[in-house]
């Protein structure tokens, strides 16, 4: 009974963490903002984003991180794509400076059909969002082709397989259940070596993989070269 009464509203939550929507996209589009932070600030600390680089996120959510990737790359340019329209909305809002200065833009677009020209970016990130991605080869592909040679893409997750061995509590309590539950509504819970693996299968070359065993459900970030 209880269930069925939470139903309604976690199909909410859950479908607009997927392409945030109306008033309840704005709450979660925020909220999310605010909860990655701290995996949004590591994962560009493994990027080593130069201050001339042209930079892409793909799944660019609220816009925080390309608020951080532009505090990084001060005389380039950072592009964010956005499956939902209220995201990239809020976006412009929290860069609206950037935006107007010529050095940010944020555009509705699909990860697996990406908005911009062959090798037009130094970097491309995709930070809390790969689990999304209708088809993550295709849009791999899609990011090595934006790609400029020696380019760096980066796939960031906040829940892995890399989840310590010895959970926390947080993980013991919630982990499994929450991993569990996201397989079953289709969301695919990878490992590091599993990036890995992808990135190799997309042509990319040097992949290799970071992780935080203890960081919420198993942080990990992939990267590679073109």
């Amino acid at each position: 009974m209880i269930e069925k009464l939470l139903k309604g509203p976690l199909e909410l939550v859950e479908n607009n963490f997927k392409q945030p929507t109306g008033r309840a996209g704005r709450l979660i589009g925020h909220v999310m903002t605010k909860q990655h932070r701290t995996l949004t600030v590591w994962a560009i600390e493994h990027m080593e984003v130069r201050r001339s680089q042209r930079v892409l996120d793909i799944g660019c959510g609220g816009g925080m991180a390309a608020k951080l990737l532009a505090e990084r790359a001060t005389s380039g340019f950072v592009a964010g794509v956005d499956y939902s329209a209220e995201m990239v909305r809020q976006s412009v809002r929290r860069n609206v400076d950037g935006v107007a200065a010529g050095r940010m833009e944020f555009k509705q677009g699909d990860a697996g059909a990406l908005p911009y020209e062959d090798a037009s970016f130094d970097q491309v990130s995709a930070i809390e969002t790969f689990y999304f991605w209708p088809d993550p080869m295709r849009g791999l592909g899609e990011a090595y082709r934006v790609l400029r040679p020696g380019g760096q893409v980066s796939v960031t997750l906040e829940m892995s397989r890399e989840a310590s061995p010895n959970p926390t509590v947080k993980q013991r309590y919630l982990g499994k259940r929450f991993t569990e539950r996201s397989e079953r509504e289709g969301l695919r819970i990878l490992s590091g070596a599993d990036l890995v693996e992808m990135l190799g299968k997309a042509g990319f070359r040097d992949a290799r993989f970071v992780s935080e065993p203890t960081r919420s459900f198993g942080w990990v970030c992939a990267l590679a070269r073109k």
